[in-house]
């Protein structure tokens, strides 16, 4: 059994086969300016890979973030072994929302379905005004149509 992260990375790599100095080579790490915005990667060494596998260094979340998504695996499997078996998370902007929801109350996403309600009875009915001038122009453009015929 694949206990530790690096016995992990190295299981799922060499099941790939992807050699350590290619997954070395793949692994790119963003370098952020004060404003937040990449500038730069910082690449990965063979070396600094092999110390991970044999557990004699432990990478940062931003290293096993890149071998999760290099290797296709989820991070929480890469460090627990296991897939993640609590609540799932939303997005960042989904949370957001939630908390937001939970601390204010619920009268505001009623006030949110309302609104969203009105909306989509006010499209459908404008779907069926449509419909009934679509029917309108057909009848005419056949009443039209027998008249220049006659």
């Amino acid at each position: 059994m694949n206990e530790t992260l690096g016995e992990r990375i190295n299981f799922i790599r060499t099941k790939l086969g992807i050699r350590i100095s290619e997954l070395a080579e793949m692994i790119k790490i963003p370098v952020f300016d004060k404003s937040g915005n990449i500038i730069d990667y910082k690449t990965y060494t063979k070396t600094s890979l092999s110390l991970i596998e044999n557990n004699k260094q432990r990478p940062s979340i931003d290293v096993v973030t890149a071998i999760s998504d290099i290797l296709g695996v989820s991070i929480d499997w890469l460090a627990k072994g296991v897939e993640y078996e609590g609540e799932k998370m939303l997005s960042l902007s989904q949370e957001r929302l939630r908390f937001h929801l939970e601390i204010t109350g619920e009268r505001e996403l009623g006030g949110i379905e309302k609104l969203v309600k009105e909306m989509r009875d006010s499209l459908m009915m404008y779907d069926d005004k449509i419909k009934e001038i679509e029917k309108h122009l057909s009848k005419q453009t056949n009443t039209d149509k027998k008249e220049e015929d006659s």
